[in-house]
């Protein structure tokens, strides 16, 4: 398996990218966004999985602020996820002449490819997974992020994302000091999700500490378009790494179902 990583240029900043598979043929991509803490290295062995599983193209990237890529400008703006769904993402499907692709988002992830499935964003896309998207402020998620913000200033925790960014604080303060603003305690996008137009597949995890089921389940209530939800008992917040198995299992079909 041939494995390329390079960067590119997008506004005169660099966006860090690795693919799995042979993007010159016209095999899908599956393209995986990740969560509001992660990177191409925080996906680990993930992508590789992935891509044995489904015998799919798949792109991995960091956003700006994250791991290699070019930092981000803070304090970030309230909307930062719908303008990486909106502007960037695009961009970069367009500059890698991506065709027929599937969006698989973790978290901030998750929401950023709900928000990705809408209307005329949505060129050549097949379907969305979305694993422990957020939709609206839950009080547990704000009382989990204040833990993660104590751990980071605190504990051993800035240590341990220190491998994974180029500019470790850019990217923690960059998504703690958005969600912990507490202008950001009214950000809700479920009215968005009516304008959804490709099958979506919802997998949380029971035990989440930063979202509940109930983000999946204002999905199921407002979706116009075919939609699976999966829940996974003892699963925190991130199926992928925790449930491994299974989670791949629910991806797995899902594609091949759509394909």
């Amino acid at each position: 398996m041939k494995i390329k990583s390079s960067f590119l240029n997008i506004n005169n900043k660099q966006l860090e990218y690795l693919t799995f598979g042979n993007f010159s043929d016209n095999t899908p991509v599956l393209i995986l966004l990740h969560e509001g803490l992660g990177s191409v290295a925080m996906w680990r062995q993930i992508p590789q999985l992935i891509y044995k599983k489904t015998k799919l193209n798949v792109l991995v990237y960091s956003r700006f602020g994250y791991g290699e890529s070019s930092n981000s400008e803070l304090p970030r703006p309230l909307n930062y996820m719908t303008i990486e769904a909106e502007e960037y993402l695009p961009i970069l499907i367009q500059k890698l002449e991506i065709k027929n692709y599937f969006l698989i988002g973790h978290s901030d992830g998750g929401t950023i490819a709900a928000l990705s499935s809408r209307g005329k964003t949505i060129n050549n896309l097949i379907g969305s997974v979305l694993l422990a998207p957020h939709f609206f402020i839950e009080n547990d998620n704000l009382k989990a992020i204040e833990r993660t913000l104590y751990q980071y200033e605190h504990g051993s925790l800035r240590s341990k994302l220190k491998k994974y960014h180029r500019d470790v604080d850019n990217a923690f303060y960059g998504w703690s000091n958005v969600w912990l603003d507490k202008n950001f305690k009214d950000w809700d996008i479920t009215n968005h999700i009516a304008e959804i137009k490709t099958p979506v597949l919802g997998i949380q995890g029971l035990n989440d500490p930063y979202g509940s089921i109930e983000q999946l389940n204002i999905i199921q209530k407002n979706i116009k378009a075919p939609f699976s939800k999966k829940t996974i008992k003892d699963c925190g917040h991130n199926p992928l790494n925790e449930c491994p198995d299974i989670t791949l299992k629910f991806i797995h079909d899902f594609v091949v179902n759509l394909l």
